[in-house]
């Protein structure tokens, strides 16, 4: 039963007496606290209902590991690209953090084991390097050298200043503590003075002319380019690399050679730079 808002507005007017039914009406125009709403009475509540997801559906919403992986991040971080790490990281302030080798990505510092590979490398360099300088100084020194061994040590001398080059470009920073005493070289402490004691040294043997050749066909006086009178002179004929006698005498400026006997093809002279 339902009786209009309005009508029993009417019937309880000021000067009106409200009959039994109108009382009755009235009261039945309305639901009791103690009574349920019916659902059919209650305006939208289907439309109502049907915006509520079901109870099924958000259950597997919740288990879903890709749900919002849009936009938001898993808990694995599975769905994060490269340029949201970089974000992560610049946002943290993390953004220089060092790394190590994992995976299929190379990180950015050494672990011990390199590095303690690179020190064995560096002490077998020490060695090597150390034992090649007295070999070249034993035989600078020595008084019968041929232009075959004078090519090995211009050879040496050329690939070790490459090496050293790198060596020092790559490693001044390096403070590895030395294993071996080097007292020809001043005592260095570390491996970075080793490097640029190495270096210096190479650099000056090959600056410092220590050779020359000077071919000739007669005895004949000739300018010292190597300014010393502490050399070892030799004549070789040029065809047949025979030694020939000869009277050789030097100064500071010149060179005096003075040839036995006749000669058949032009001679090689050569002049080797000693200590004194």
């Amino acid at each position: 039963m339902n009786t209009p808002l309005n009508t029993i507005l009417n019937w309880f007017k000021t000067g009106e007496i409200p009959t039994e039914a109108q009382f009755e009406a009235t009261f039945l125009a309305f639901f009791h606290k103690d009574d349920p709403i019916p659902r059919e009475n209650i305006k939208g509540l289907k439309e109502i209902l049907q915006s509520f997801v079901d109870a099924g559906a958000f259950q597997e919403h919740l288990k879903d590991p890709e749900a919002h992986s849009g936009y938001l991040a898993l808990l694995n971080a599975g769905n994060l690209t490269s340029t949201n790490v970089s974000s992560w990281k610049n946002k943290l302030g993390i953004g220089s953090m060092a790394t190590t080798d994992s995976s299929d990505q190379t990180g950015n510092t050494y672990t011990k084991i390199q590095i303690n590979g690179f020190v064995d490398a560096l002490k077998d360099t020490d060695k090597e390097l150390a034992l090649k300088i007295e070999d070249i100084s034993k035989i600078l020194l020595s008084n019968d050298l041929s232009l075959d061994e004078l090519q090995e040590i211009v050879d040496f001398i050329k690939k070790s200043r490459d090496d050293l080059e790198a060596l020092k470009a790559g490693l001044s920073e390096d403070k590895i503590k030395l294993l071996l005493d080097y007292n020809g070289l001043n005592n260095p402490r570390n491996q970075q003075e080793f490097n640029k004691q190495m270096y210096d040294k190479v650099l000056l043997i090959s600056e410092t002319r220590t050779s020359a050749v000077v071919q000739v066909t007669e005895s004949a006086v000739f300018p010292n380019v190597l300014e010393t009178e502490n050399v070892i002179i030799q004549a070789r004929d040029s065809v047949t690399g025979k030694k020939i006698n000869i009277d050789d005498y030097a100064t500071n400026q010149t060179i005096e050679v003075k040839i036995f006997g006749d000669l058949v093809n032009p001679i090689n002279i050569l002049i080797l730079k000693v200590k004194p």
